[in-house]
């Protein structure tokens, strides 16, 4: 059997799995490092990708329970109730829980890439980085059906933050939560519960949200997450 080992470790702003978007590029605020472990940190292994605007990440689904066998999954975009194969679809629960992310690379420094777009949570382990081809891998009458559609996104007046509440975070979270929220988060078999209160744990702070009528949705907490020193 071949055993593949992580290369580098990646580093976001997503302390759990909830919160996390379900695609990568979808919110560019979210920015991280991709940490090269010490054997793969020398500047020869990343020689040449300053050239390249973006690059593949094939990570692993680090903090989820072992596969137990099931063939077939419920994928978000079909409402969270319908079922397709797992090799159907882009759900974490997979055979060998590799996850694959295009990412933009904003700069190539030691041993480390700054990335944004990512969509995995803090520590996640990346297996290997290549560099994306848009004359081979952009494919313009590609077909996706029941996935063809891209996500709706709130408009910027629908994710309401308050004066007071943006005065406590740095503007760089303020943005990174719009943008988080201007996506639908709670899993999509709950539907759109108005008053119900959720919450995230990003960046170093813990967000609480609500949704409201018309399809806003308010943030009415925002605490930095205490250290356990």
């Amino acid at each position: 059997m071949h055993s593949i080992r992580p290369v580098a470790v990646l580093r976001t702003p997503f302390a759990e799995k909830f919160g996390v978007p379900r695609q990568s590029g979808l919110v560019t605020a979210a920015e991280g490092l991709v940490e090269f472990l010490p054997e793969f940190a020398a500047a020869e292994f990343v020689r040449g990708l300053e050239d390249f605007s973006h690059v593949w990440l094939i990570t692993g689904f680090h903090l989820n329970p072992p596969w137990e066998g099931a063939a077939t999954v419920r994928p978000p975009r079909l409402g969270g109730n319908e079922r397709v194969g797992v090799f159907a679809s882009r759900s974490p629960m997979r055979p060998n829980g590799l996850g694959l992310s295009l990412v933009e690379l904003l700069e190539v420094k030691s041993g480390r890439l700054r990335v944004a777009g990512i969509d995995a949570v803090d520590g996640t382990p990346v297996y290997d980085v290549k560099p994306y081809l848009p004359w081979c891998e952009a494919k313009p009458d590609a077909r996706s059906d029941w996935a063809k559609d891209e996500p709706s996104i709130r408009a910027a007046g629908d994710v309401v933050i308050s004066p007071e509440v943006e005065q406590q975070v740095p503007g760089a979270v303020v943005t990174l939560v719009r943008q988080l929220l201007g996506l639908n988060l709670q899993p999509a078999y709950h539907g759109i519960e108005e008053g119900r209160i959720y919450g995230m744990t990003v960046a170093g702070w813990n967000v609480r949200w609500r949704q409201r009528g018309a399809g806003k949705v308010e943030v009415v907490e925002v605490r930095p997450v205490k250290s356990e020193s």
